[in-house]
């Protein structure tokens, strides 16, 4: 293995209101778009892809019942943290549920959650060679105390059914 090939990683202390901007500046480093932009998608409509720039090589393409299966066995911790909620939004298909809520029901920190989907990001866009997620996201106002406004996850009707069938048989 060739020196270029190996990494090495560093502990660095980052104030905690900054974390979730750091994830989204190593995602951008690493070739991959964070999952919560800092420009929001155009307002309340959902984004189709994880990185909407035109340039992107990779194409949006449709989740399968094979590709989830794969993605059932994928042993990275946040892969299998994004699993669980695609578990959540498959069980109301089409109904947007807040990141606030999706953080709660895997009793998870929102900071946790923003790594796991940064991750994600990165494991899709390399292991299946995509750039769009099996749910979509948008901005919208909440009433979560101290927010304005929170990004909301939806899995469209289609996508759920696929997702459901996947875990009934693996």
């Amino acid at each position: 293995m060739s020196q270029e090939s190996q990494q090495q990683f560093v502990s660095v202390p980052v104030p905690s209101q900054y974390v979730t901007q750091v994830y989204a500046f190593l995602a951008e480093l690493t070739g991959a778009t964070s999952s919560a932009p800092s420009a929001p998608p155009t307002a309340t409509e959902t984004s189709p892809s994880i990185d909407s720039a035109d340039e992107d090589p990779l194409p949006v393409v449709e989740w399968t019942v094979e590709d989830f299966r794969k993605l059932m066995i994928e042993p990275l911790s946040s892969v299998q943290a994004v699993a669980r909620v695609l578990d959540l939004l498959a069980k109301e298909p089409d109904t947007r549920v807040s990141y606030t809520s999706i953080a709660k029901h895997l009793d998870m920190e929102k900071k946790s959650l923003q790594g796991n989907l940064s991750a994600f990001t990165r494991a899709v866009r390399k292991h299946y060679k995509r750039r769009n997620w099996p749910m979509t996201w948008s901005e919208a106002l909440t009433n979560e105390p101290g927010l304005k406004s929170e990004f909301f996850y939806t899995m469209n009707a289609a996508t759920a059914t696929r997702w459901l069938t996947a875990r009934s048989q693996g």
